[in-house]
């Protein structure tokens, strides 16, 4: 081996580990190692309108997802009731749902005409002052629990600060 090979040998050898390491480091600094973790979900903002029939309820919340891969919310339960849906409004239709996506870096919120919680046959009545306990439950990270507040007929929250 000549004087120039075994000199550039252990060169090369250290500049692939400079290379691993930076690559290594950016990896982590970027979020995109380890899996989704629960705290990487926040649930904020949820309410119960004070429902006009006492057969029916429905839940509103947002959920975010600060987390580097999406969630997917499988199911929502309460403290009163025993059949709790998810469900989409699309114009006139009403559709139930068995999943919904919160992307990477993402909201979504369950308002008034889009997403919603049916809370079906209430085991109480509901009403303004009231609480409502919501168990979100995430496809293989596990559950998050809420109160929501019962909110006068027809309530809608107020429009987030920019």
């Amino acid at each position: 081996m000549t004087a120039l090979a075994r000199t550039r040998t252990p060169l090369i050898v250290a500049g692939i580990v400079v290379a691993a390491v930076v690559a290594a480091i950016a990896w982590v600094s970027t979020g995109h190692a380890g899996p989704m973790k629960i705290s990487d979900l926040r649930v904020t903002g949820a309410y119960v309108p004070q429902p006009a029939s006492p057969d029916v309820a429905a839940a509103y919340f947002t959920v975010t997802n600060s987390g580097n891969v999406p969630a997917v919310l499988t199911g929502v339960h309460t403290d009163v009731s025993d059949m709790s849906m998810m469900h989409e409004n699309t114009g006139t239709t009403m559709t139930m749902l068995h999943s919904v996506t919160v992307p990477a870096h993402g909201t979504v919120a369950f308002s008034p005409g889009r997403y919603h919680i049916m809370i079906e046959s209430p085991a109480r009545a509901l009403k303004q002052g009231d609480h409502v306990t919501l168990m979100l439950s995430f496809a293989k990270l596990g559950q998050i629990t809420v109160t929501a507040p019962v909110m006068p007929v027809g309530y809608r929250p107020p429009a987030p600060n920019p």
